[in-house]
């Protein structure tokens, strides 16, 4: 994941090798669940609908990332960026696509459009337009001769301006989409609950019974921000320390980032 290849500096050698287990194992388990996702929507034509097909392409992002997670350490050079700028650029692009569904959600739900899959192009745009920006900026200020050097994995900022760009290009957008998330679904989930209040005050009975399915999903939609916050948290004052503090690591916080992170997915 896009945290666990920042981590690793300072460590031993046996903290290394804890660490890249972890990543391993739960970003295997992300692995597994969002290519079960992306086989879903592929093989049942019934759910290829516009609301499932946003979640397609946010398992799709999942799968890359967590897949390109697991192949940290490669040995080759040239590989070694393929795999660190991939890796970043997945990431990004899988939190992103969460706030394409809160997007979808909010205009249907509280706008009352019906517009949202005309907006398909722009958020196709919007989701790998805004990846490839940042994952071309995060290379300013990394200094690529200790790539080889950094003991773990290959995406890894050895400078103080390349962990400050670093910060920029994944943690700021990522909590600004927690952020735009949680407040959408705030609104979202309270205008059901005002027309639900509504409809029992008016006795209709049918409406209510309606309105339950969409809030019991809207309830699972919601956990969205909540499962973002818990996997990024650690790894957000991680690279805080990071910054702070760049010779000194602190390996129970290190674990908690990579374990977090990677488990993104499976949660």
């Amino acid at each position: 994941m896009a945290t666990v290849q920042a981590v690793s500096g300072n460590l031993t050698a046996a903290e290394r090798g804890i660490l890249t287990a972890i990543n391993t194992g739960a970003s295997s388990l992300s692995l597994v669940g969002s290519s079960f996702i992306v086989l879903c929507y592929l093989f049942f034509k019934e759910l290829r609908k516009f609301s499932f097909k946003l979640v397609f392409f946010l398992a799709l992002s999942d799968m890359f990332c967590s897949f390109f997670g697991i192949i940290g350490d490669p040995s080759k050079g040239y590989f070694c960026y393929a795999q660190g700028y991939t890796t970043h650029f997945f990431c990004v692009a899988s939190f992103l696509w969460t706030t394409t569904i809160a997007f979808t959600l909010h205009r249907t739900v509280v706008r009352h459009k019906t517009d949202v899959e005309d907006l398909e192009p722009m958020f196709h745009l919007y989701v790998w337009g805004t990846s490839v920006v940042m994952t071309v900026i995060r290379s300013i200020g990394n200094d690529h001769s200790h790539i080889s050097r950094i003991g773990a994995w290959c995406w890894a900022q050895t400078g103080r301006t390349g962990k400050v760009v670093h910060f920029v290009t994944f943690y700021a957008p990522l909590w600004g989409a927690i952020l735009f998330n949680g407040f959408t679904y705030f609104q979202v989930i309270r205008m059901l609950n005002n027309a639900t209040r509504m409809a029992v005050g008016m006795s209709e009975r049918g409406y209510k019974s309606d309105a339950r399915p969409d809030m019991k999903a809207l309830n699972r939609w919601g956990y969205y921000p909540l499962i973002l916050i818990g996997s990024w948290f650690f790894g957000t004052i991680n690279r805080m320390h990071d910054v702070v503090e760049p010779g000194h690591k602190i390996f129970w916080l290190s674990v908690l980032d990579v374990g977090m992170a990677a488990l993104m997915v499976s949660l």
